[in-house]
């Protein structure tokens, strides 16, 4: 019993040993510097959700104008939740009058600070009521998909050109 509490103070003892040389002096190793919390403001060039100068500094990477005119094609319907700084914006379900055992939600992601077509991806869910009154999934037209993608970029242009950028 008394070689196992000798053997375990042996390897204790080894492995203190196996540390630093005393008049070696140990190296330095400096912190990171914390991570910016700088929120970009209105007065950086891309304003709040914007330029290429507010994505480089760690601000907001989604484009002002697709942002603005994304929530201002949708509107009319129920928002069910927005995300400025993730680019994100998925509404509620909405039924039009004229077509009520119809409902679309739709689903808007912005993926660039840039104004191009393709920071825009725009996904529509389609649902109809069936025979029993429960609502199953539809498909839904591509073009329908394709106009209210041109539909927010016409409008991002044109607040882009209203602000004289």
């Amino acid at each position: 019993m008394m070689s196992k509490y000798l053997s375990v103070a042996v390897a204790a003892l080894l492995l203190t040993a196996c540390g630093s040389d005393p008049e070696k002096p140990k190296p330095t190793v400096e912190a990171p510097p914390p991570p910016s919390t700088k929120v970009a403001d209105a007065s950086d060039s891309g304003g709040w959700f914007g330029g290429d100068s507010t994505a480089k500094k760690g601000g907001v990477a989604v484009n002002a104008y697709l942002w603005r005119a994304s929530l201002e094609a949708l509107s009319f319907v129920p928002m069910e939740q927005t995300d400025p700084f993730g680019g994100t914006i998925k509404t509620g379900w909405h039924t039009a009058a004229a077509t009520p055992n119809e409902r679309l939600r739709v689903a808007v992601f912005i993926l660039d600070s840039k104004l191009r077509a393709d920071a825009l991806r725009v996904s529509i869910f389609k649902e109809v009521k069936n025979s029993s009154g429960s609502w199953v999934d539809a498909t839904v037209d591509p073009d329908t998909v394709t106009k209210l993608e041109n539909l927010i970029l016409n409008k991002a242009r044109a607040l882009k050109i209203q602000a004289g950028d």
